[in-house]
């Protein structure tokens, strides 16, 4: 089975600016290493053999700095928007690149979280899924009412007509996807994964979802980032330097 992987990374970043303002947001260091590696680690984890890269600001200093953190054995692949595509517009803008793939694994580099991707790429095949997200009860109230999960399993978006059973969830920006399901798409409009989505489940497929508990944080915002570093940080007593 052939896996690749998409590292949406392609974001102004505006809200860190505060913190670093000449830096590429993925290329800010958390826990000892630039912020995309952990995402870069999770596809390592799922075995792809390609990752693509999407990237806009600072794009010179990613294309530096990339190739030195991609796992031994993975391909990478760079894919740079002269402007912001969205986050659909960015994965329909390097169709070339995974076309052939049995699966597409899609996360967000600002997101981190302590997620076994297994459990959901199982179930995601089990199911015979063209579109797996995964989903969490915890997040930010500003995201709730968005997504959500039917009692068939099948997603439910936010204004859609509620039913009983709904699980109202949040998006983790983690989705695991046939990458056949992007071909007959426009690029125009700089669409938003989520809208692609909303139409493929109307053109008939199958759209579903797995929860998770796990730990998850949004390193988008200043204190998202600062939360990130005290998860990341070693226990008292067991940092560099401690006896023991």
């Amino acid at each position: 089975m052939r896996i690749c992987g998409f590292i949406l990374a392609a974001g102004l970043g505006t809200r860190l600016r505060p913190l670093f303002p000449d830096q590429p947001k993925p290329l800010v260091p958390l826990g000892g290493r630039p912020a995309i590696s952990w995402a870069l680690s999770f596809l390592e984890s799922c075995k792809v053999s390609r990752v693509i890269v999407n990237t806009h600001y600072r794009r010179e200093r990613m294309r530096e700095a990339l190739p030195r953190l991609v796992p031994p054995g993975v391909d990478l692949v760079l894919s740079e928007e002269e402007s912001l595509l969205g986050t659909g517009g960015g994965i329909l803008n390097a169709r070339e690149h995974f076309r052939g793939f049995d699966w597409l694994v899609v996360v967000n580099a600002d997101i981190l979280a302590d997620l076994r991707p297994a459990p959901h790429f199982r179930r995601a095949m089990k199911e015979r899924a063209d579109v797996h997200l995964v989903l969490s009860t915890r997040g930010p109230e500003s995201e709730r009412g968005r997504i959500g999960l039917r009692p068939s399993g099948n997603l439910w978006f936010g204004g859609e007509e509620r039913e009983p059973g709904i699980r109202s969830g949040i998006f983790l920006g983690i989705h695991f996807v046939r990458p056949w399901v992007f071909e007959g798409f426009a690029l125009e409009g700089a669409p938003s994964v989520i809208d692609l989505y909303r139409k493929m489940r109307g053109e008939g497929l199958r759209i579903r979802g797995s929860f998770t508990r796990a730990f998850w944080i949004d390193l988008g915002t200043e204190d998202g980032f600062r939360r990130a570093l005290e998860h990341l940080a070693p226990p008292p007593g067991k940092g560099p330097g401690a006896g023991g």
